[in-house]
């Protein structure tokens, strides 16, 4: 870096005084130019830097380009209508459209993305924050070929850079690019000459164009050796890339999950030793680990195989909008919370690592969530209780029930994603993160403390030696709130829109965020089911007797410590075993539809400028945030 620097030097690059990038004929702050225009030496500073590093290290070619094209949208398989300031991106391309065309940027090529302001305040700092962390989303939302991603966000000379995988997102430190320019040397050599897979992409998984659409070639058996969970219809191929005769569809599940967990395989394997419990979980046809240059995956290796952060290292919180969305909700492997800021738990140094793995299932299931009878819905979820009866009877919970991993196949439901699922709810075995997706989580897993006993006990409290620990009351609970959102998020009527009634109670049992009290206090609340459709009333009586149940079992199970949640268990096992049966009579044949509003499942934050006309400073408004 020093010799690449006194190079840049001879070359008049860069000024030893006044310290600064010559090209920059002033700091971007000062500039009368636009922020595009201001910015726009970055590109010659990049230029600069890899014509000397390629005479310092030998003649080699560099994997990555710089391109700044604020005004024209890269283009995505998935909607997305933000453009980077500017990026990083493979001079070969691995998207699958023109590759002739260079003109033509796709987010599936993009390694990093930078946000620029000129500005240094606190507004123009959180603006780029949004953005930045909404391009590191995006690409690692969209593109299954990915493994980490980073990005750059730079106010006037002050540089940060930015680095995300399945197993945290971190930031790094702001600098003076100006005055310390051998951390931006550093930066973009290590980068413009490292390989694909030092750059995040995924070397099992290939992506390719078939009838003109993208599929992806994806590894599962013979190289074998918050998850980020991606899940295909596939058809097995031969060798030669080819489908395989008649083959029946499959599912393909990649996901990534943390170190000192089972696969949901082996999971299956401990969980049942009789046929007939199996009946209510998927068949599972291959497993494995993935493995990239011949060792298993995992995020670990994308940070150096470092276990602990540094020892000054901070939290950095992140601001995020209030504002809630009426959207259907399905699991953390879809769309994100709106957490009004990322909850800090205890500061902690440990990096919870991930492996990436791959589970191949016999079943194409529906989920829950895209069921169409009222009748199938607590059909499944009857089938879905007894699949927990018996998981609970052999002593473990499944902690993220979910409408996501509660499916439908065959004329019966079927309970899925089993990766969090604890062996001996007497375990000492703990996490200090919180597992479940938000909206059916349990209220005391949300609060991560007891709620209905004579006694209050905080998790993971080291004043006392009982630690709150999650129960098959909890599992339970999620399911009762499964039936409440499909209630309360649907209408009876193709085209049809929810009264105001309606969508105020579908906020009130389901705002969106970790920290808001309202759940719990709709939850201890007579459930207002008389607001639903007509059709949807008698199941909605059915539903609204639920909690008292539910309250009754936790308020017995916590007369002692630990709780005793054998007995009360069963009873409450009884009144859902009655109430989800005479719902699903009471909703024979009672169709139901998604409302009429327009869906707002992940909105990148916003950007209103002209795609035809440069960026001005004031032309992005604040962004739609909430996206973490």
């Amino acid at each position: 870096v020093t010799e690449i620097k006194e190079s840049l030097r001879h070359a008049a690059v860069w000024s030893k005084g006044p310290r600064r990038w010559a090209v920059f004929k002033r700091n971007p702050k000062k500039s009368t130019k636009s922020e595009d225009e201001a910015f726009n030496p970055l590109s010659q500073v990049f230029d600069a830097v890899i014509h000397e590093a390629r005479q310092t290290i030998g003649n080699r070619e560099t994997t990555l380009i710089y391109a700044s094209r604020p005004t024209k949208l890269p283009t995505s398989e998935r909607s997305n209508s933000t453009r980077p300031d500017a990026f990083l991106l493979l001079r070969e391309k691995k998207s699958i459209d023109d590759k002739t065309d260079t003109s033509n940027d796709s987010w599936n090529d993009i390694a990093v993305s930078f946000e620029f302001k000129k500005g240094t305040g606190e507004e123009d700092r959180k603006d780029d924050e949004k953005k930045v962390i909404w391009s590191l989303h995006h690409i690692m939302r969209s593109d299954p070929c990915r493994r980490s991603t980073l990005g750059v966000t730079i106010e006037d000379t002050q540089m940060r850079f930015w680095f995300t995988c399945r197993a945290i997102t971190l930031v790094s430190k702001p600098f003076n690019f100006f005055t310390e320019p051998e951390r931006l040397i550093h930066f973009f050599c290590s980068l413009a000459f490292a390989n694909e897979q030092q750059l995040g992409w995924d070397p099992t998984v290939q992506r390719v164009c078939v009838e003109g659409k993208p599929q992806y070639n994806i590894t599962v058996a013979d190289a074998m050796q918050g998850r980020g969970t991606r899940v295909f219809q596939v058809r097995l191929t031969l060798q030669n890339g080819q489908p395989v005769h008649n083959a029946q569809p499959l599912v393909l599940k990649d996901s990534w999950r943390e170190l000192d967990r089972a696969r949901e395989d082996e999971i299956l394997v401990q969980i049942f030793d009789v046929s007939e419990a199996r009946k209510y979980f998927l068949t599972v046809l291959a497993a494995g680990d993935v493995i990239v240059d011949g060792k298993k995956d995992k995020t670990a290796s994308l940070l150096r195989d470092a276990d602990e952060l540094p020892p000054d290292f901070g939290l950095h919180p992140l601001p995020a909008d209030d504002s809630p969305k009426w959207k259907p909700t399905r699991t953390g492997e879809g769309l994100t919370p709106n957490f009004s800021c990322v909850p800090p738990s205890v500061k902690k140094s440990k990096i919870h690592h991930r492996i990436h793995y791959r589970l191949v299932f016999k079943e194409v299931c529906e989920p829950i969530h895209d069921l169409k009878r009222l009748d199938i819905v607590f059909k499944t979820l009857m089938d879905v209780h007894e699949a927990l009866e018996l998981l609970h009877g052999v002593g473990w919970v499944h902690r993220d029930i979910s409408t996501g991993n509660v499916l439908y196949f065959g004329g019966m439901g079927k309970l899925a994603d089993l990766e969090y699922a604890k062996h001996r709810m007497d375990s000492n075995a703990t996490h200090e993160v919180r597992t479940g997706t938000l909206d059916f989580m349990a209220c005391e897993v949300k609060a991560q403390k007891y709620l209905f006993g004579p006694f209050r006990v905080e998790a993971l409290d080291e004043d006392r030696n009982l630690p709150f620990k999650f129960n098959p009351l909890h599992d339970m609970e999620s399911l009762w709130w499964i039936a409440t959102w499909t209630l309360f998020y649907h209408v009876d009527q193709e085209g049809g829109r929810p009264s105001s009634q309606q969508v105020a109670n579908f906020y009130e049992l389901f705002p969106g965020r970790l920290d808001s009290a309202s759940r719990t206090n709709a939850f201890l609340t007579a459930l207002k089911y008389k607001v639903l459709p007509a059709s949807f009333q008698h199941a909605g009586y059915e539903v609204a007797l639920m909690p008292a149940a539910i309250v009754a079992a936790n308020k017995e199970s916590e007369m002692t410590e630990p709780p005793d949640y054998k007995n009360p268990l069963e009873k409450l096992n009884s009144v859902f075993t009655e109430r989800l049966a005479s719902a699903f009579a009471l909703s024979r044949n009672i169709k139901m539809f998604s409302p009429n509003t327009k869906r707002q499942q992940e909105d990148p934050p916003s950007d209103t400028r002209d795609p035809k006309q440069p960026k001005r400073d004031d032309s992005r408004e604040p962004s739609n945030a909430g996206h973490q």
